[in-house]
């Protein structure tokens, strides 16, 4: 995962984004808005992160236990 500076009208926004391979070709998802600048933290970033990784592996448990 990465942030990304998306510069708007003179206005700078930030995304939490996400890279995958599929069928070789980059797919990028935006995980979660950030806001403008300055109007969030690096410790909030850590959060989304850690969220987003806990939910992937209750899916794939999930998934695995219907199989």
């Amino acid at each position: 995962m990465f942030l990304r500076k998306k510069i708007i009208k003179g206005h700078e926004y930030w995304y939490l984004v996400e890279n995958k391979w599929i069928d070789g070709k980059s797919k990028q998802r935006v995980v979660r808005y950030l806001g403008s600048r300055g109007s969030f933290e690096m410790g909030d970033v850590v959060r989304e992160i850690e969220k987003d990784k806990q939910a992937k592996k209750e899916k794939k448990i999930k998934n695995q236990a219907k199989s």
